[in-house]
């Protein structure tokens, strides 16, 4: 219908321009103003304020700006959107066509011939150009790209099926170029375009957008810093968090030969160690580009940490990350599983086309953090009786193809390794297993968590409490948190923390757990 009407107006503007006046006018009732909106059209409204530019003007110019060559790029794929408007039937190249589309065609290959002729004058770089080369896109994709730009800016929605129209010229054309907007599409699969969440439930295809921050790429000439990158990247996106890490290696409390294989694997990030793999041949980072400035891919890092609850897995990743001076990116499988048939698929495709372009278009890039990579690594199912099981293994093939190409720092944890599909063991490159902490760790936990700070902390005999409870780190917080908020509702000389507070909660802990193998002390039943 918005079509039919367009049409319409377009018909009329024509005729007012004195475009074309064998057209028949087309009169609208009182009634159908009423019924729709009925406005003047972008192009009638340049003609009255003579803001047209003249596409012959400026041939043999060089682009002295980027706003000059993005202000081309819109005229372009406006006229396109004018041509896409006449029917199939109307816009044959292997029929005459009649004035109207053939004017239209051929005023927009003016635009593109006069983009093409400047540019091979213009000896400048502009930020759309990079994109075209770094993503190897083709015109189609780039036309795409721009009218998603064009429309975003100007706060217009935009469907899949009329950028479809807008790049096909017959209906085999408009088959054939579906191919653009699917979820394997290579605008979508990188990031650069993103297919609305409920395109399952339309009729005529969903909505399809331009990522912000490839809008602020394109039109802003000046780089943007990291964080403002991964603001706009990350915006919206709810199954990602981002954290800022607090505590380093030093802060780690692992066995010496565990924080010495971190340590060696994390040594690939420093620039002697690059060029030396790079010289023999392990790695080489391809070119990139970000903004205007290159640099090379990171290396791919996937590491797997492994062991009950509590050990330090997750507590690691942030320490890696602080220590290769990186932010922490966490997705878990509560944000990627969906009730609705589909969208878990989607969502792994978003979670790793995110981070490809967070890696892409960042200097440097956080670390991405999997929480309980089980249940989603789980072993695949071989006959598949259910829907839920062909989702199961959809999901497992994307992960293992998302893992074979991973640029980047990826950090998976599991509490169940023995539930991991064999098929994934491969695509890690260190898999470390997290032990029960022994006495000489827990006693380091302790005092790690029983910082100065707290009242009466000083004179605590964490030796005994290391000896006599067999805790990991994440129950020794908890229990140091719980003794902790119980003294600070004392009183007066009361208000402090004493041994007895922490074996309280300790006995709590002990006995919240599935084994009990540790040794009672203090208050006895």
């Amino acid at each position: 219908r918005k079509n039919i009407f367009y049409t319409r107006k377009k018909k009329l503007i024509d005729n007012a321009c004195g475009g074309q006046a064998s057209l028949p006018q087309v009169k609208y009732s009182k009634y159908t103003l009423l019924e729709y909106d009925i406005c003047f059209h972008r192009a009638f409204t340049k003609k009255l304020l003579n803001e047209t530019e003249d596409v012959g003007l400026k041939l043999d110019e060089p682009y002295a700006t980027n706003k000059e060559f993005v202000a081309d790029w819109f005229s372009y794929v406006s006229q396109l959107r004018e041509f896409s408007f006449y029917s199939f039937s109307n816009r044959r190249f292997d029929s005459e066509l009649d004035e109207g589309p053939a004017n239209d065609y051929l005023k927009a290959m003016e635009w593109k011939a006069r983009i093409e002729r400047r540019l091979k004058k213009t000896h400048k770089e502009f930020p759309l150009l990079d994109i075209i080369d770094e993503y190897k896109l083709d015109h189609q994709e780039a036309v795409i790209l721009m009218y998603l730009v064009k429309e975003d800016l100007e706060g217009g929605q935009v469907d899949t099926e009329e950028v479809i129209g807008l790049i096909s010229r017959d209906q085999h054309e408009l088959y054939m170029n579906r191919k653009y907007v699917t979820v394997e599409a290579k605008l979508v699969k990188h990031g650069l375009v993103e297919l609305s969440e409920n395109i399952f439930f339309r009729n005529r295809g969903g909505e399809i957008r331009i990522s912000p921050d490839i809008t602020r790429q394109i039109i802003m000439k000046t780089p943007v810093n990291d964080d403002e990158r991964l603001s706009q990247i990350l915006k919206g996106d709810d199954i990602f968090t981002l954290l800022e890490p607090t505590h380093s290696m030093r802060n780690l409390i692992l066995p010496r030969e565990m924080k010495s294989t971190l340590r060696t694997a994390l040594s690939q990030y420093q620039d002697n160690v690059e060029k030396t793999l790079s010289s023999w041949g392990l790695f080489t980072g391809e070119m990139t580009v970000v903004g205007k400035v290159h640099k090379k891919l990171e290396p791919g890092l996937l590491m797997l940490f492994y062991g009950p609850p509590g050990t330090g897995k997750t507590f690691a990743a942030g320490c890696i990350a602080q220590a290769l001076n990186k932010k922490l990116l966490i997705s878990d499988i509560s944000r990627i599983h969906s009730k609705w048939v589909g969208e878990s698929e989607k969502n792994v495709r978003r979670l790793f086309s995110v981070f490809e372009r967070v890696v892409r278009r960042t200097e440097n890039p956080p670390v991405l953090l999997l929480n309980e990579a089980d249940q989603f690594l789980s072993k695949r199912v071989n006959n598949m009786n259910t829907s839920v099981d062909v989702m199961y293994n959809t999901m497992q093939n994307l992960f293992l193809e998302a893992f074979e190409r991973l640029r980047g720092v990826m950090i998976a944890t599991t509490n169940l390794r023995e539930n991991l599909d064999m098929a994934f063991s491969r695509r890690f490159h260190l898999k470390v297993e997290f032990p029960l902490p022994r006495v000489k760790e827990r006693i380091a936990l302790w005092k790690l968590h029983l910082p100065k700070t707290i009242p009466g902390s000083q004179g605590i005999d964490v030796v005994s409490l290391a000896k006599a409870y067999p805790l990991t780190g994440g129950q020794i917080s908890i229990i140091v948190k719980n003794a902790a908020t119980e003294a600070a509702a004392l009183k007066g000389r009361n208000k402090k923390l004493t041994y007895g507070d922490l074996v309280k909660y300790c006995e709590i802990e002990s006995a919240s757990m599935f084994e009990k193998s540790y040794r009672s002390i203090g208050f006895q039943a």
